[in-house]
């Protein structure tokens, strides 16, 4: 991590060691790290109590699922105790997974008092979106316990909500404090570390993604951040270690979007997807499959089409740009074809956004020509993308978290409506190749059918 021991003048860094820093970063901003304890290692949930009892705080609100107040919350409460503060707790059911949604919202809401408790958030994503939003909304701050390295968003300062069955990612207070006890998230089940490395692979495009934007449109674009995120993902890829490397990869991608002040670092077209797979299955009356594991399918197809415009279209980019005259998004009709009952939440979100134009540029020739360049690093052959995951024991097909090679034509025309963030779908929506490179994706999916499926 060359900038991040340049800016810090400690070799070999660890996520701990950005704790509380104030970075100037060579994109031109200051860049700030608010928590001020990132404790990673084994018996780290010891430490809850006694941090809490040095701010001063007597009482504290503990929140988490049944599931994950079993792997790591009467051990944050016992540290509490031990310290001389006093724990309420509010315990949603581990069976069904709660979402973080209006409805889990409202159970919690039975439990504030008029002067807000510090939280203490014990589990995975659910649990700390729902900690943090809260915190952010009634003025006071939270720590963290992670359950599982299924996830990147433990340091995050948004909270992804389920608003009315449309993902809306609202501000939110960042953890003060992240107790990562690897005694703890180790012993998380096999599926949920499997998830953490799906979502490590989902970087990639991720990166690919914000590269494309900012040569295309100018967007704003820091190489520190990219770096983190980087230099976490790229051993894991290589070679997926424990549960505690994975761990402190996540938590590297986390402390990158932190210091952006946005998930872009980390989240482009493959969580695009993921999160309309979520939608549509939730709207449907499925339980979606995990967030990870959505992310990981995600990014094979993504890459796909990565391989699609930047490889058998390579030779054909002056005469798409000349002729380019698309929109990035879809019309209100498309948006309500693909959204059905969630249509009215979406273009009500939709129309907060403003101007949905991506930069005041004409596409042209060299422009993506620099674009296929400045992707490429984050390239990877859909072949290994899925090696990666069998290695991971993730899910590699979308048929094993139930989307047929149909639903994949659709999602890939319809995702790129969840957020206002250019990626390679716009892109190609704007050359008007999507629908047929979407087509092309789902042909390659449908010989991956289940076997002994027609």
């Amino acid at each position: 991590m060359r900038l991040v021991e340049g800016l810090t003048g400690i070799e070999e860094p660890r996520p701990a060691d950005l704790a509380g820093r104030t970075l100037d970063c060579p994109c031109g901003r200051r860049h700030q790290v608010p928590i001020e304890a990132l404790v990673t290692d084994p018996g780290g949930v010891q430490e809850v109590g006694p941090f809490l009892a040095r701010k001063g705080h007597r009482r504290v609100w503990l929140i988490a699922d049944e599931r994950t107040f079993a792997a790591g919350g009467s051990q944050a409460e016992a540290s509490c105790r031990e310290a001389g503060v006093v724990v309420k707790k509010t315990i949603l059911p581990g069976e069904p997974m709660p979402h973080a949604d209006k409805e889990a919202l409202g159970r919690l809401a039975f439990d504030l008092e008029p002067e807000a408790l510090p939280l203490i958030a014990v589990g995975s994503g659910t649990v700390s979106d729902l900690a943090r939003f809260l915190a952010y909304r009634t003025g006071t701050f939270f720590v963290t316990v992670p359950t599982a390295p299924s996830m990147d968003g433990y340091t995050s300062s948004v909270a992804a909500m389920l608003v009315d069955g449309v993902r809306i990612t609202f501000p939110a207070a960042p953890p003060r404090a992240i107790f990562a006890d690897p005694d703890i998230y180790s012993r998380a089940p096999r599926e949920l570390i499997a998830a953490g490395y799906a979502e490590m692979l989902g970087k990639l495009t991720a990166l690919a993604d914000w590269r494309l934007s900012a040569v295309l449109n100018g967007e704003y674009h820091c190489p520190l951040a990219e770096e983190l995120v980087t230099d976490a993902a790229r051993p894991i890829l290589e070679d997926p270690g424990s549960p505690a490397v994975l761990m402190e990869g996540l938590l590297w991608v986390g402390l990158a979007m932190l210091m952006v002040g946005t998930s872009r670092p980390a989240s482009g077209s493959e969580h695009h997807v993921a999160h309309y797979w979520e939608m549509r299955a939730l709207w449907e009356g499925r339980e979606p499959y995990g967030h990870g594991e959505r992310v990981g399918i995600a990014t094979v197809l993504i890459q796909h089409l990565y391989e699609e415009l930047f490889d058998r279209h390579r030779d054909q980019l002056a005469e798409l740009a000349a002729r380019a005259q698309g929109s990035a998004h879809g019309t209100e009709t498309q948006i309500r074809t693909w959204y059905g009952p969630v249509a009215d939440g979406l273009l009500k979100e939709q129309s907060s956004w403003g101007s949905k134009a991506y930069g005041p540029r004409p596409l042209t020739a060299e422009g993506l020509e620099a674009a296929a360049q400045a992707v490429q690093p984050f390239r990877l052959s859909p072949d290994t993308a899925l090696a990666f995951l069998a290695r991971a024991g993730a899910p590699q097909h979308p048929y094993e978290i139930d989307v047929s090679p149909e639903l994949v034509e659709i999602t890939l025309q319809a995702a790129k409506e969840v957020r206002n963030r250019f990626t390679i779908l716009h892109l190609l929506n704007e050359l008007g190749l999507l629908e047929e490179l979407s087509q092309v994706v789902a042909g390659n999916v449908a010989t991956d059918r289940r076997p002994g499926e027609a």
